[in-house]
């Protein structure tokens, strides 16, 4: 009897045993629009979609057994929108930077509807904000920042590149894109009208421009996109160590 009851716990497949180690967390709910869902986190990527109705969806899969036993997601709502972030278990506020996740690897989908902004923060780990139609707050410290919005981006990080593609051609803030060690790409769509300032440090800009009227060198750029002389701040471009490529694009 022994060894048919060991025989039984050997042959329990692998995945069973796997599935322990991930542990979902949900949240939804209604915003109204122009607020934001903010996701903070530390360790892991932040991947944004648009959602299909008016509903908030947020998604946390935290990995790591043995961290994640001390770790829970809270979605704390107020004037703005809805915070969510990972806290020390117990814990019921969202810090400024997120740090209640301590080693634990915690990776985030969200599902935004038209007109909800979105911020999303993190430290190592990419983010992803694909086809969203409101504004995008993008930073990160070690990873890539893709995006692609009808609304204005700020998008930053440190190490990794930036892949922008902005899908209407007036925004309510001039979009910002600010990297130390990588590239930064840049499409916008016809018909924009706007200041442009781009500058890289060790790199080369490449910029595919009808219309653009200013000056030009291989590591600086700045003028005017579009017919009109325009008005507020420019479109800001930084790299320190990269290249930098500016193209329209006739979506």
């Amino acid at each position: 009897m022994r060894q048919w009851i060991l025989l039984t716990l050997l042959t329990i497949p692998a995945w069973a045993i796997e599935t322990v180690d991930t542990l979902d967390w949900e949240w939804h709910g209604s915003l109204t629009r122009g607020k934001a869902v903010e996701i903070r986190g530390v360790t892991g990527d932040i991947r944004a979609v648009p959602s299909d109705g008016d509903t908030v969806e947020v998604t946390a899969r935290i990995d790591h057994s043995e961290p994640a036993t001390n770790v829970e997601i809270r979605a704390i709502e107020g004037d703005s929108g809805v915070v969510v972030c990972a806290v020390s278990k117990g814990a019921d506020a969202c810090t400024a930077s997120g740090t209640g996740s301590g080693a634990a690897r915690v990776d985030y989908e969200v599902r935004v509807p038209r007109g909800i902004n979105l911020s999303a923060h993190t430290v190592n780990g990419g983010i992803e904000a694909r086809q969203l139609r409101g504004d995008v707050h993008a930073r990160t410290v070690n990873g890539e920042v893709v995006v692609s919005t009808s609304g204005t981006v700020e998008a930053s990080t440190v190490n990794g590149s930036i892949n922008a593609s902005l899908l209407e051609p007036i925004w309510n803030r001039a979009p910002q894109f600010s990297v130390v060690n990588g590239r930064i790409s840049v499409a916008i769509p016809r018909g924009t009208n706007a200041g442009v300032r781009a500058e890289t440090r060790n790199g080369r800009i490449t910029a595919v421009l009808p219309g653009f009227h200013g000056k030009a060198s291989e590591q600086q750029l700045e003028g005017h996109i579009g017919t009109g002389g325009g008005s507020g701040s420019p479109m800001v471009i930084r790299t320190l160590n990269g290249s930098i490529e500016l193209r329209q694009k006739n979506w």
